[in-house]
């Protein structure tokens, strides 16, 4: 494992058995005291409406007093079976006090806009209240979402905050305004000399891989039917149009806080590789092929990791298992077989596969459990 990763699991651990808390905000935001906020039940009337799906946490959409809120509350034990999963909810709690401080921040303020507000969080009662958010999961794209999302990536590993998680559950859309509210898998780092909070091992990860891995490849391979080639290279080339925009912004904050020069040159290397598929159809039609068998790959390995896979992991695999039967060649040219996937023949591969199906099958969360 990472030395690092592993040193922050560590800490994180260690925090939930020594018995110290962590509080975020003031009870007087509280419309209700927080030890009965953490004691309420679907069953309340003060429910209105809950949410299930989510893997660490249980959220409630309350109505008390003509006013509306969003509440947390911590499982008794999360449905993602690793130490990362175990931990979300303490690290989302201190993620939260983090924001709280950059919200308050001038300088940082308006760049976060697109989190929410956190009004009261305690890690040993196990809630999270935040007002509601009026809106519903992002199931759209178009440049100005893709802006959003990624400007608001960037300024939060600019601010040393390393987002692992932008998927559809973590993402809403109110008329065109895009919200970020789930933060069980943003890690601390330093931006100046680290490519993401493994350090410098993975530079593979970032904020445009994270999104399209965690949320638009998927949601593609979920539409396909409905959404011609055409059309998901059009998004594909906005997308990356605003990405390059957006990375360059980063280099230029990079270069004038006096960056490393390997980090430096790793977002330009980004942007290059970028620029130059924009350059012709053809060419951004093959990292579209190579991009997306990537984001498909990696998240089935987060699903198999966490023991947390559902259909769409099962669909992901076929979809792999297709791209290794009739593109092999291309995949290996590309370079798109990496990490354990580097090196083996095509047979290895779909053999490996075959067998990443079985666990998968043995890993589905039922309706019941997310609930």
């Amino acid at each position: 494992m990472n030395a690092r990763v592993h040193a922050r699991q560590q800490a994180q651990l260690a925090f939930d058995a020594s018995g110290q808390n962590l509080i975020v905000g003031e009870r007087s935001q509280c419309p209700l005291a927080p030890e009965v906020l953490a004691a309420l039940t679907a069953e309340s009337p003060l429910v209105v409406q809950q949410f299930g799906g989510g893997l660490t946490a249980r959220v409630f959409r309350l109505a008390i007093n003509g006013r509306e809120y969003t509440l947390k509350q911590k499982r008794a034990e999360a449905l993602v079976r690793n130490v990362d999963g175990q931990t979300s909810f303490l690290n989302e709690v201190q993620r939260r006090a983090d924001f709280a401080r950059l919200q308050a921040d001038p300088v940082w303020a308006e760049r976060f806009s697109h989190i929410v507000p956190t009004l009261y969080a305690d890690y040993r009662l196990g809630i999270i209240l935040s007002p509601w958010l009026p809106g519903a999961p992002l199931d759209r794209f178009d440049e100005a979402i893709f802006r959003q999302i990624l400007e608001t990536a960037v300024a939060c590993e600019e601010a040393g905050l390393m987002e692992w998680d932008l998927c559809p559950g973590n993402i809403l859309e109110d008329n065109g305004h895009i919200w970020l509210f789930d933060f069980g898998y943003m890690y601390p780092f330093d931006p100046l000399t680290e490519y993401n909070s493994n350090g410098l091992s993975d530079p593979l990860f970032h904020a445009c891989e994270r999104f399209e891995t965690r949320h638009f490849f998927g949601w593609l391979l979920q539409h396909e039917s409905a959404i011609p080639a055409p059309q998901a290279l059009a998004l594909f080339r906005s997308l990356k149009s605003v990405a390059v925009e957006v990375y360059q912004q980063k280099w230029h904050w990079l270069q004038q806080h006096a960056a490393s020069q390997p980090v430096c040159q790793w977002v330009s290397s980004q942007v290059a590789r970028w620029q130059h598929a924009l350059s012709s159809d053809t060419a951004l039609a093959e990292l579209f092929e190579l991009e997306n068998f990537r984001s498909q790959v990696l998240d089935i390995e987060d699903d198999l990791h966490g023991k947390s896979c559902t259909a769409l992991t099962l669909r992901r695999l076929a979809f792999v298992e297709r791209c290794l039967q009739q593109r092999f060649d291309v995949l290996a040219q590309g370079g798109a077989l990496f990490y354990d996937n580097a090196g083996k023949s095509q047979e290895q591969l779909l053999a490996s596969y075959h067998h990443k199906r079985a666990l998968a099958e043995q890993y589905l969360l039922s309706a019941a459990e997310r609930l």
